[in-house]
């Protein structure tokens, strides 16, 4: 496993207990983007997001790990970092939490998630709470 993770804050994971999706914001140049996403929550309050490696997103999030988490129909937000993982870098309740969220994108096993991410065709990425003080550069205006 890759560090400690950095948990995200209480209120906004009990705000995403019963919800299916989190709106994720992230930086492109100077400009900003967000997707609805699916994800799942392991102790110690970490979130996960299992997508395609051939998205723009992955992409974006790669290039620039800056993020804001924000809870659809409120205004609950936070700002956090993702990070990529490797098969070799999941923990046993990240990997419970990410089997049990995404068996249709075919992670329906131990097995077949490593295959996923070892292949190269899904990417899976923690979302931490950002570090505190200022940020490296302030996310951008708004924008889709």
């Amino acid at each position: 496993m890759a560090g400690e993770p950095a948990p995200l804050p209480a209120p906004l994971l009990a705000a995403l207990s019963d919800r299916d999706e989190v709106l994720v914001t992230s930086r492109a140049g100077t400009r900003t983007g967000t997707v609805p996403m699916a994800f799942a929550i392991a102790p110690p309050g970490v979130l996960y997001l299992l997508t395609s490696a051939f998205s723009r997103k992955a992409g974006r999030w790669e290039s620039d790990p800056w993020v804001r988490l924000t809870v659809p129909g409120t205004g609950d937000s936070v700002e956090g970092t993702v990070r990529r993982l490797t098969a070799d870098e999941i923990d046993a309740p990240a990997e419970e939490a990410v089997l049990a969220r995404f068996p249709d994108a075919g992670a329906a096993t131990p097995e077949a998630l490593r295959q996923l991410l070892a292949t190269g065709t899904h990417r899976l990425f923690r979302v931490e709470a950002a570090p505190a003080g200022p940020p490296d550069s302030a996310p951008p205006a708004a924008s889709r």
